[in-house]
């Protein structure tokens, strides 16, 4: 089996498209497009379905893709030791993140400057990946994890805060329990078909309205610098608007409850050197800070 034509059917597995792998790999269209019919002849199936849109696997494509990656991945990590034993580590680390988590993104930052020859892809979502199936070497997400698939390990605690403009409150009040918020236009993070959004404080369970809610904090943040409503935001990102955008902190005596942000890798593989460089940059990180 010709191990490049595989390299090829691989990633356009993962991209859905010949012509999104030619330009994320910079091989013609026309040569993957070859060595996919090659690859067909050669086993005697068909791999793909055709569509305007692009490309999916057939049945037996998905079969060889579920039975092929994980082997390619190991031939990839073999290179890429041999890249770290020359003091050279070089390659693609695909990560996903839950949105707007700024911590991640400011410790994504520092390991390119150290490691400046590694390319990071980031998928922003907060939906659960099939890490092997989506591309995805390494993920953060909220909450709590379990798996025989996959590696967890705690990264982060996050508090969220209300803030509100000081003309919504001129209009509104000022609110001075969780039970007032009812009385406000809100907004926060929920999931699609939540109708609240709700907090367990001191034993005691709140679910408010919303008039706004999104599992994408920028959204949240528009609103809360239009002056649409009292918004539920991550502390880092209300203490920035609070600083930037002259926003007030509401209700600041009342902890809201924290999130828990897990770092999630494959446990079925060995990890690649980027991949275990990766993780080690960011254990040390919570090391230093603790």
């Amino acid at each position: 089996m010709n191990l490049n034509a595989l390299r090829l059917f691989i990633s356009v597995c993962q991209d859905g498209s010949l012509s999104k792998t030619s330009e994320r790999l910079g091989v013609p269209i026309a040569t993957i497009s070859r060595q996919i019919s090659e690859l067909e002849k050669s086993l005697n199936i068909q791999l793909f379905d055709r569509f305007k849109s692009g490309v999916k696997p057939t049945m037996a494509g998905q079969r060889l893709y579920e039975q092929t990656y994980l082997a390619m991945d190991n031939l990839v990590n073999a290179e890429q030791v041999l890249f770290e034993e020359q003091g050279s580590l070089k390659g693609v680390l695909r990560i996903s993140a839950v949105p707007a988590c700024e911590p991640i993104l400011a410790w994504v930052g520092e390991f390119q400057a150290q490691f400046p020859h590694i390319q990071i892809h980031c998928t922003m979502t907060d939906r659960i990946l099939d890490m092997t199936a989506d591309g995805i070497d390494v993920a953060f997400r909220m909450g709590e994890l379990h798996g025989e698939q996959f590696i967890a390990k705690k990264v982060l605690s996050v508090r969220s805060k209300w803030v509100a403009r000081p003309d919504l409150l001129a209009r509104f009040g000022t609110p001075s329990t969780m039970q007032d918020l009812a009385n406000f236009p809100l907004a926060g993070w929920a999931r699609n078909g939540e109708t609240a959004l709700s907090f367990k404080i001191d034993k005691q369970t709140y679910h408010l309205p919303y008039l706004f809610a999104s599992n994408e904090s920028s959204a949240v943040e528009f609103m809360a610098i239009n002056g649409r409503a009292v918004c539920q935001l991550a502390d880092y990102t209300a203490d920035r608007l609070i600083r930037d955008y002259g926003l007030t902190e509401v209700l600041p005596t009342i902890v809201l409850p924290s999130y828990d942000v897990s770092m999630l890798y494959a446990s079925h593989r060995y990890p690649s050197s980027i991949v275990r460089a990766f993780v080690e940059f960011i254990m040390n990180k919570i090391d230093n800070a603790s």
